[in-house]
């Protein structure tokens, strides 16, 4: 009985082993499964309807923008790898105002536009989709153009966008960038632009600080991990300024991918605030972070950022190379575009020129300042800012100028923008590469001389008595 009992036992446990070899078999083929249909050779086509258009890979959806005129916020979701793995999360119970990848205010002169009802789905403000443009590419890239109005219920507009954004086509990895820029206007009246107030102002609140461009990511992301510019890590970064963050962990089957937000050097108060809710999952470049703003009347605020969808892992290195392209962004050519295609008489220049020429300022310059920070400096000695455009693919490819090129100058005063920007571009290219500026509908755009487009007037100055 005792012998019997063992092989009664053995055989018992040999049927139990070959009943569980098919399902463990199937659980461990997953993985590869899906790591051999992330290696397939995409095949993207679109899927367009009156309020959405979706990039499709043989099927999954890799990104889709929906900009329903009923629902008034355009957003992004779903937002995902090529192979259709979902990173956004649209409408999350917890915060049904939540739409994955999108751009919301706050308080728009005290009226609430980013929470909603829960019942009628809308704010105390309204924002209105006026337009919208669309374009598709044969390389699977697309472009979105539209118009947008913030306004309290049945009251006229208190403030208009202009939004453009461009979504690349996903590169041989997978990877693929969301680059957006609006031009917020306002009308015959100051517009004050405000957030729930942050612990240390008056009634602040832990939660407060929030508002502008948005990503609620989903709950299988919830343990990934938040890195910054400057090194620091998750809650550590929360309200602490930085270029870019990024959000990086493991997907189902283990492998990496990651979504990251640049900050443009040319925004409000760049580098940003962030606002970083790991929780949720939930990150956000929040301007107004700190404190409110108020945008004068008749006047615009310009806001650019790029966002990274990288199947993959991710580093510092890898990311600071993805700022610095982004610096050189189609928005930039845009307005040389914009500028070429024009047939209109010249607006603004003469009072360009009467700023940069009649003006006194001092500009405190190092020899070790990286010229991007000395152009910066140009271009904010003077009330409203120097519109300044610096072509820097063309300097790094013609002339071997980057953004972090020391200046190679001397603090000056008593000079005018003019004046110091020619003594810095002498100072930069070393006299042998020659570098200029042209004004165009009063912008001031920089290059090297060659590249400068032809149709502008062309300065050239002679500086050699400056030195």
């Amino acid at each position: 009985m005792k012998h019997g009992g063992e092989i009664l036992g053995f055989l018992l446990a040999a049927v139990t082993a070959l009943l569980l070899l098919p399902v463990e078999l199937v659980w461990s083929a997953q993985p590869e499964r899906q790591r051999s249909m992330s290696l397939q050779k995409p095949d993207f086509s679109w899927r367009q309807t009156d309020s959405s258009l979706a990039l499709l890979d043989r099927g999954r959806v890799v990104w889709q923008f929906n900009f329903d005129k009923k629902q008034g916020k355009p957003y992004f979701h779903p937002v995902s790898l090529p192979d259709g793995t979902e990173l956004t999360s649209l409408r999350p119970q917890d915060h049904p105002w939540h739409r994955a990848l999108w751009f919301s205010w706050k308080y728009i002169d005290g009226l609430n536009y980013w929470e909603e009802d829960r019942k009628t789905g809308l704010s105390q403000g309204r924002t209105d989709i006026v337009d919208v443009e669309l374009r598709k590419s044969k390389d699977y890239s697309a472009w979105f153009s539209m118009n947008l109005n913030y306004h309290p219920p049945g009251e006229p507009v208190v403030l208009n966008e202009k939004r453009s954004i461009k979504v690349s086509a996903p590169g041989e990895q997978g990877r693929y960038v969301i680059d957006w820029c609006s031009t917020f206007t306002t009308g015959s009246e100051d517009v004050l632009l405000d957030r729930t107030p942050v612990p240390g102002d008056t009634n602040g609140k832990s939660w407060g600080g929030y508002a502008g461009l948005s990503v609620r990511m989903a709950k299988r992301t919830s343990q990934w991990q938040f890195i910054d510019s400057e090194g620091r890590k998750d809650q550590q970064m929360h309200g602490k300024r930085a270029r870019w963050v990024d959000f990086s962990g493991r997907i189902v089957d283990g492998r990496a991918a990651g979504i990251t937000i640049f900050d443009h050097p040319d925004n409000l108060r760049h580098p940003t605030p962030w606002y970083i809710a790991k929780g949720m999952p939930y990150f956000s470049p929040a301007l107004l972070f700190d404190k409110p703003y108020t945008l004068p009347a008749g006047k615009s605020l310009t806001l650019r950022y790029r966002v990274l969808i990288h199947p993959g892992p991710s580093s510092s290195d890898l990311l600071e190379r993805e700022w610095k392209l982004f610096l050189e962004t189609v928005y930039i050519q845009a307005q040389i575009d914009s500028a070429q295609n024009s047939g209109a008489p010249l607006k603004g220049d003469d009072t360009t020129y009467e700023k940069i020429e009649n003006k006194s300022c001092v500009f405190q310059f190092r020899r070790d300042m990286p010229f991007a920070e000395a152009i910066e400096q140009i271009k904010y000695c003077v009330e409203p800012p120097l519109k300044i455009v610096v072509l820097w693919r063309d300097l790094l490819d013609n002339a071997d100028i980057d953004r972090m090129t020391p200046a190679n100058i001397d603090e000056i005063s008593g000079v005018s923008p003019g004046t110091a920007l020619k003594l810095l571009l002498a100072s930069v290219s070393g006299r042998y590469d020659r570098i200029g500026y042209v004004v165009k509908d009063g912008v001031i755009t920089v290059a090297t001389v060659e590249t400068l487009p032809k149709m502008f007037e062309t300065r050239v100055y002679d500086v050699t008595d400056l030195f």
